[in-house]
């Protein structure tokens, strides 16, 4: 088995860590810091808004943006997806040309199903070395 035979579907997370795009910033952080997660998807009926990150809550704080402010505003849209058909070898690829961490996983609907971080791809690596 190969990195190009391995669906994403397969090692995606499944329960992805979601806020609407009203939520504040400092919200946002905290549900981030308690579920000790590295990104949250922005979504609106299903489908993927956008996305935050760890990333860019340092480029927020340099900046000293209100941290009231809405999450819609400052996350990243349209966030960079991949297909849940797609296979790990295409995301990684996806993810390094866009010098990203964390991807959501759609389906043909576009509609969020998954999220896959480079750590997810990075461990199954080691399961086929």
């Amino acid at each position: 088995m190969t990195m190009h035979s391995v669906k994403v579907s397969e090692i995606m997370t499944r329960k992805v860590h979601t806020v609407d795009p009203e939520t504040s910033l400092v919200e946002a952080a905290k549900k981030m810091h308690e579920n000790r997660i590295g990104c949250l998807v922005i979504v609106s009926g299903g489908k993927c808004l956008g996305i935050i990150t760890e990333r860019d809550f340092v480029r927020l704080f340099s900046m000293m943006t209100p941290h009231h402010s809405r999450v819609g505003d400052y996350m990243t849209s349209p966030p960079i997806t991949v297909k849940m058909d797609a296979s790990v070898n295409e995301a990684r690829n996806i993810m390094e040309t866009h010098k990203i961490r964390h991807i959501p996983v759609v389906d043909l609907k576009g509609e969020l199903v998954g999220l896959v971080s480079m750590r997810d791809i990075f461990e199954r690596i080691e399961t086929l070395i």
